[in-house]
């Protein structure tokens, strides 16, 4: 079956745009919020006394190293966790309440291959860029459902990327578009919702408060990727006979 780039779009947004994409997204970003300053914090940490004090737009909490070095894990496990539902919620359509089976269900397993399963999508990614750019494009494409049917079908990571591949093949180009056109609109579109969200901040409450908005906003606009390749997702296993 190809793949409808228009329908992968709209129907991508319109599992976003539902109670359960709502309150995703403000999870996300009170999660997002907690780990930036926990990073931030850990930067500070790094830096000089007097660097660290001039460094005023960089937003941080006084605490032990241990303690912000916890904090910042646990916000990013978190993350993680909260990624694990959102493909679950977003792919079975869930739209007003979240089956109790999506946070339970083999959230180590996934969680770990997920994890282990970016990373080594990321190192294909960056051979085939760095050997010609077309290989490294054709593995962004070909193996992004890897963590779908990880957290879905609950597989490892090395039977996903196989399976990511065998699912895309002859949809490349089109997958491709599809990725393009949230890259203009999610990557370019949110990164000047979160300057401007910025700037407006900074000159009402600072340069700290400003940094910890353009940090946060960028979070969320994320969910918007994984609604729209859930979409895909769910389009081409419907058309594999998978689903």
């Amino acid at each position: 079956m190809s793949l409808n780039i228009g329908s992968s779009l709209t129907g991508g947004l319109r599992r976003v745009a539902t109670r359960n994409g709502a309150l995703i997204v403000l999870a996300y970003a009170a999660i997002g919020l907690v780990w930036q300053v926990a990073l931030y914090s850990l930067l500070a940490t790094q830096l000089p006394r007097d660097a660290a004090t001039e460094a005023t737009a960089l937003p941080s909490i006084d605490a032990p190293l241990s303690v912000v070095a916890l904090v910042a894990v646990l916000a990013f496990v978190a993350l993680q966790y909260l990624t694990i539902v959102a493909v679950r919620v977003f792919v079975g359509g869930d739209s007003r309440s979240i089956p109790g089976e999506y946070y339970r269900r083999n959230a180590v397993g996934a969680f770990v291959n997920t994890v282990i399963g970016g990373l080594v999508y990321g190192i294909l990614v960056a051979i085939g860029t760095v050997l010609l750019i077309v290989p490294g494009i054709i593995a962004y494409v070909a193996f992004c459902f890897t963590i779908f049917y990880v957290i879905v079908d609950d597989e490892n990571f090395v039977a996903a990327l196989r399976d990511s591949w065998r699912l895309t093949r002859g949809n490349w180009l089109r997958l491709f578009v599809v990725l393009f056109i949230l890259f203009v609109v999610v990557g370019i579109v949110g990164a000047i919702v979160s300057v401007v969200a910025a700037a407006v901040v900074t000159a009402a409450a600072g340069a700290s408060a400003g940094t910890v908005v353009s940090g946060v906003l960028v979070l969320p606009f994320s969910i918007i990727t994984i609604g729209v390749l859930a979409e895909a997702f769910v389009q081409l296993r419907e058309g594999d006979g998978a689903i």
